[in-house]
């Protein structure tokens, strides 16, 4: 999944990195949106608690170095950045630019994003697991919409939550999957 994310940013960077940078939210509002910088660590830093709170192997791995940690740091820069392009910055200016209103912008975001992480159920063979994991990603994506609209639609500080989320407890969400019993 990792490799289809980096191609995925390949696509996007290369044909104009400067423009890419710029597109993410590398740019002069980046400083303006105080606001969104400070919820969005709120956000980064209840998701990383909730999860540690509700599942035992995120918590005991939590600040555990190791070469699982180490192979998830790749996936939590390129998940977290290309998650954050398809349901903000893309879906959610789509919907923007088809007079779609902000509150169904953020519903919507955060819905379709909740429902692509039943592919934990994929990882762990176990349904339960997958319908877990939807309902926190839901709330979480909708977070995350509200942070983008607050940034005023700079992607950047909803791109830094999702990618600190994903350092901290990506590697032991997928080692909790495989461990939960089978379908």
């Amino acid at each position: 999944m990792s490799a289809f994310t980096l191609v995925f940013l390949l696509i996007l960077f290369v044909p104009n990195p400067a423009g890419f940078i710029f597109w993410i939210g590398f740019n002069e509002t980046a400083r303006e949106i105080p606001l969104a910088w400070v919820l969005a660590t709120a956000v980064a830093i209840a998701y990383i608690a909730y999860t540690a709170f509700g599942i035992p192997t995120v918590r005991q791995n939590l600040f555990r170095l190791n070469l699982l940690k180490a192979a998830g740091i790749f996936s939590a820069f390129t998940s977290g950045m290309i998650e954050e392009i398809v349901f903000r910055r893309m879906l959610m200016d789509w919907l923007h630019s088809n007079d779609i209103g902000i509150v169904l912008q953020v519903a919507l975001s955060g819905i379709a994003f909740g429902m692509t992480h039943f592919v934990w159920a994929i990882f762990g063979k176990n349904w339960r697991v997958g319908v877990g994991a939807v309902m926190p990603t839901t709330a979480l994506g909708l977070l995350l919409a509200v942070v983008y609209i607050v940034a005023g639609r700079n992607v950047l500080p909803a791109i830094m939550a999702h990618t600190l989320i994903n350092l901290f407890i990506e590697p032991w969400l997928i080692l909790h999957a495989v461990k939960e019993k089978k379908w």
